[in-house]
């Protein structure tokens, strides 16, 4: 009996400290007054980046009071080689601790995909305590694609496990790029979140200048760029003590901080809905019931291209490092197979294969049927480009500056191309004996597709890097390569000189251009509303057909696919249209949510679109 009571008062006691331990964990922290540096848009890469950045770090380094520094995104102008290694050295001079997170320039111009800037950082998001205040950094992106702000799938699920572990009544700061509003897709998303926790405000950059917003009902606080633009070089000073929040603007050169421009409160938050408005409205599908939606997969990571159709099966990959084959029929997983990477590319099929690249900088081929792997082949750096297989050969380029064409069977090189100076990400395109492709260095190459020898090189009248063809896939007839580069004008090009046959900026189109079945048409998205159609004959631009489609703004770089006299095209802001070949009349269209949808896969009445938000949808068009 001694025993029993003995293990059973060891047993409350053991009971008594979890519950203290419990409630120590579950219990508010006691705040303390903190002050902080916040930077953001240092921009390294451009003339005065690097100079402007070390002005402010040895700044702060002579002040004895900063408790820690937060850098906001957009450290950098690109991932390019050497501008991420300049920030991290320059910011590891600082003598107190610093939390960063990437913006849209380290995410859309990667030539690593995303992954140096966490292998560089340790991550690409932080959740940090100081004084008892809560500071939680997330980026968003777009990943790769040229688009609105968008959180991706991924880091929404992990800001939700973040919060759960911290007290509600907790005082949260979140740390984000762009401000949370409509030029971030999903930003009710990451609203209904935030909102049901104490958050104080969303402190953020790349608006370049001090401002107060409203983010439904949350407070957003845009900090100035730190570069000497216009003004001399500085950042913010911020300090919070005796429940205010202070903003001071601080000039590096100078050495002197500005009269406050900014004081608010620190208090309790109290939910509101008010947030609903950013929510996407789906009302449109009820005008087009003809158009249904069969299945949804969710693989909970960022799809960031266009999945493939082999036989009965969609094949994709994800952010994950994952490539996943559905069936097409029901959406079910039939096989999944994991790369050391996140892939961003849209896999090539060729039989009784499927080649997909991934950012741990390889090329599989695998087995279509079970998914296993038949061969590998490693490049020395990331690979974010497409694949393409042709005449049993697979080409693909590379972020260490190459191009490569492999035997299809046995994953042995045949040629590599060397003198790219930049990374590339596009498709290649293969006609005439060439396979075409562009690079971000602001060349289009056209090289032997047996021998790798160059044929010709083509560049824009505008040199800088931005404006390089180096994300659109060319389309190519009548003996002429079509593209739409970022400068927002359309060009054809002599498929076997490489000289410019015409150039049109009728239409403000970028980066998609898509053709038609027979070969007789290009189909583009314009910027703004607009999808226009354009002869492939004749030495000179004409249009079509132009149609006014009120998707609104839209950059993103999916193409308009043509099937059966229909021209389907996705946006940015999960619309999909259908689009009568013959005059461009709207036929239907039908909205599936708020996110970037990628290139559609068609397979007579069923449509496949992945999408950003990590899902994969199958539309059936019902006659």
């Amino acid at each position: 009996m001694k025993h029993r009571s003995y293990k059973n008062s060891l047993l409350m006691t053991l009971l008594s400290m979890v519950m203290v331990l419990m409630l120590f964990s579950c219990t508010e922290p006691e705040r303390e007054d903190i002050k902080f540096a916040f930077l953001a848009d240092t921009h390294i890469g451009t003339a005065i980046g690097a100079d402007d950045l070390r002005l402010s770090v040895n700044d702060i380094n002579e002040m004895d009071d900063i408790d820690f520094v937060i850098l906001a995104g957009d450290a950098t102008e690109y991932d390019f080689v050497g501008e991420l290694d300049t920030v991290k050295a320059i910011m590891d001079k600082l003598d107190v601790p610093y939390h960063i997170i990437p913006g849209n320039h380290e995410l859309k111009w990667s030539a690593s995909g995303g992954e140096k800037f966490k292998k560089l950082f340790g991550d690409d998001k932080f959740n940090v305590e100081y004084g008892g205040y809560r500071f939680i950094g997330v980026n968003q992106g777009p990943l790769m694609r040229m688009g609105e702000g968008f959180i991706a799938r991924e880091d929404l699920d992990w800001t939700e496990k973040q919060l759960k572990k911290i007290h509600r009544k907790q005082a949260v700061f979140f740390v984000t790029h762009y401000p949370i509003d409509n030029t971030v897709t999903n930003s009710y998303d990451f609203l209904e979140i935030i909102k049901h926790y104490n958050v104080q405000g969303v402190l953020h950059g790349h608006g370049h200048a001090n401002r107060l917003r409203d983010f439904s009902d949350v407070s957003g606080i845009m900090g100035r760029s730190n570069l000497s633009r216009g003004m001399p070089a500085g950042y913010n000073i911020v300090t919070i003590e005796n429940d205010t929040m202070t903003w001071m603007e601080r000039r590096s050169l100078e050495k002197v901080d500005l009269e406050p421009w900014l004081k608010i409160p620190i208090k309790e938050f109290a939910y509101t809905d008010s947030h609903e408005q950013l929510k996407a409205d789906l009302s449109i599908n009820d005008e087009y019931p003809e158009v249904e939606k069969d299945w949804e997969y969710d693989s909970r990571f960022s799809i960031t291209a266009a999945a493939a159709k082999a036989d009965d099966k969609i094949i994709f990959g994800n952010r994950s490092g994952k490539v996943i084959a559905l069936s097409a029929e029901t959406g079910k997983e039939i096989w999944t197979y994991q790369t050391a990477g996140p892939i961003f590319t849209e896999p090539a099929i060729d039989t009784s294969y499927v080649y997909v690249t991934s950012a741990d900088s390889s090329l599989y081929c695998l087995n279509v049927e079970t998914g296993e792997r038949v061969w590998r082949y490693k490049t020395r750096a990331a690979i974010v480009a497409h694949p393409k297989v042709h005449d049993g050969k697979v080409y693909f380029g590379a972020s260490d500056g190459k191009f490569r064409a492999l035997n299809v069977q046995t994953g042995k090189l045949v040629w590599d191309f060397m003198p790219i100076k930049r990374y590339v990400e596009s498709k290649p395109l293969i006609a005439e004996g060439m396979v075409i492709f562009g690079a971000w260095d602001t060349y289009l190459y056209a090289l032997d597709a047996e021998t790798g020898g160059m044929k010709w090189m083509w560049q824009g009248p505008n040199k800088g890097l931005l404006y390089s063809p180096a994300v659109v896939e060319p389309v190519y007839a009548n003996g002429k390569v079509f593209i739409v580069a970022p400068d927002r004008v359309m060009t054809a090009i002599d498929i076997q000189t490489g000289q410019e046959v015409w150039r049109s900026d009728t239409f403000k189109v970028r980066e998609n251009i898509g053709l038609s079945e027979d070969g007789k048409t290009v189909f583009a998205k314009t910027m703004w509303d607009i999808a226009c159609a354009v002869p492939t004959e004749g030495d000179t631009p004409r249009t079509e057909w132009s149609t006014e489609v009120n998707y609104g703004f839209d950059i993103d770089p999916s193409y308009p696919v043509d099937v059966d006299g229909i021209v389907y095209i996705t946006t940015q802001f999960g619309f999909v249209y259908g689009l009568d070949r013959e005059n461009g009349d709207i036929l239907w269209t039908h909205r599936i949510g708020g996110n970037l949808l990628n290139t559609p896969v068609i397979d007579g009445d069923a449509i496949y679109v992945s999408g950003m938000d990590g899902k994969v949808t199958k539309l059936v068009v019902n006659d």
